[in-house]
């Protein structure tokens, strides 16, 4: 049976850090440990986002900037590569064989530190201090075209870290491209709604206009991926490694239940409550209450 009361928990300032574990473009599994340095900047980004290119430099400067206060830099490429090739581990050892890049530079595939975080955009910062709070989140500075700007609101998030202070603002909004999101449709095939589920997901993705979105198939055949993929019963629906529709149930190779708001179970969700829950967890920086546009509306990219 469904949870039909789950909502995605967005982190901001005063929450606690999810914890990070990703590989590096050796395949090198970095976890990163807030304790260790007085403050963790954590950037989702892109290789291919104008406007992540923009901030970068600003970006990397940080690393320099404070080193020697015990900063560390951790920076997350985070779209599905096949919707933005450039954030393939292919591009991503260019720009570190360039010396383009600084600090902890990892990706993740699976998109669940992302989800876990609750990032929409890049680029999207988060200033962690050493206990693992989050004390800023949002955009880098105010306009993505002035370097002047040079990181100011995560410099003053830094400093107000280190000084023990609070900063002069805890939230901005996120500014810049839309995280390139990818849904997964597991199932397995001693169940037959699987071919009617992704019917169903392409229909929901179509009404909220998310052609941005790919969809992949992932036949679950073994009890051991099961319990790799939290794969409850088929079919299933996840993003980040989320399953949008919450259960509380082991995993296995069987069929799953949904119950409909009328009370009635079924082998598949109500299109309106799989339409809901995509929209909330594939949500996109403008799609957030309250946004406020830091990129200048002229120069907005179609990729964006």
């Amino acid at each position: 049976m469904s949870d039909t009361t789950s909502k995605v928990r967005r982190k901001t300032a005063g929450d606690d850090a999810p914890a990070i574990s990703l590989p590096d473009v050796s395949g090198q599994r970095v976890s990163i440990d807030y304790a260790s340095n007085a403050v963790t900047v954590v950037v989702f980004t892109s290789n291919g986002c104008p406007y992540a290119l923009a901030w970068h430099d600003r970006i990397q400067r940080l690393a320099t900037a404070y080193a020697s206060q015990r900063l560390q830099l951790v920076q997350v490429v985070c779209n599905d590569d096949d919707l933005q090739p450039k954030d393939s581990l292919e591009g991503m050892r260019t720009r570190l064989a360039a010396g383009e890049v600084r600090g902890t530079y990892v990706k993740d595939a699976r998109q669940s530190v992302t989800a876990a975080f609750g990032a929409t955009a890049t680029p999207e910062v988060f200033v962690v201090d050493a206990q693992g709070v989050i004390r800023y989140h949002g955009a880098p500075d105010a306009d993505y075209d002035d370097p002047g700007q040079n990181a100011q609101f995560v410099r003053e998030a830094i400093d107000g870290v280190l000084s023990g202070q609070a900063g002069q603002r805890a939230t901005t909004s996120p500014a810049g491209c839309s995280v390139k999101w990818r849904v997964e449709l597991l199932w397995w095939d001693g169940c037959p709604s699987h071919g009617e589920a992704e019917d169903l997901l392409r229909a929901a993705l179509e009404e909220l206009g998310r052609a941005d979105v790919r969809v992949e198939r992932v036949e679950v055949v073994s009890p051991e991926q099961a319990v790799e993929r939290s794969f409850p019963g088929s079919p299933t629906f996840q993003v980040g490694g989320t399953d949008l529709f919450a259960v509380d149930a082991p995993p296995a190779l069987a069929c799953r239940t949904y119950q409909r708001a009328d009370g009635r179970l079924s082998p598949l969700p109500a299109s309106d409550d799989l339409v809901a829950r995509l929209r909330e967890s594939l949500a996109r920086p403008w799609d957030l209450p309250g946004w406020t546009d830091h990129r200048k509306t002229a120069s907005r990219s179609a990729s964006a």
